[in-house]
């Protein structure tokens, strides 16, 4: 198996500054997961209002990927923040 190649990423500048979202939801079709990014932009009247800040579409091979490393990182991230204690 061969290894993976570096790869050069071009980014403008203003896609490098980011976007905040605190919701997401995620739907999945046949052929694609579609991901979308929100803020919580607060209330109007009854109903609570979000603005989309982001729309991504993935293969389901990727889409699968990108859950095993955010499931990694997180695991990481809790070790050191609550520092688990060891199972035995």
């Amino acid at each position: 198996m061969s290894q993976p190649q570096p790869m050069q990423v071009n980014a403008r500048p203003e896609d490098l500054k980011g976007q905040y979202a605190n919701i997401v939801s995620v739907t999945s079709q046949e052929r694609d997961v579609v991901i979308d990014f929100m803020a919580h932009t607060g209330n109007t009247g009854a109903q609570p209002q979000a603005q989309l800040v982001s729309r991504m579409y993935l293969n389901h091979f990727t889409a699968k990927e990108l859950a095993e490393i955010i499931q990694k990182t997180l695991t990481e991230w809790e070790k050191k923040r609550y520092e688990l204690p060891e199972k035995k």
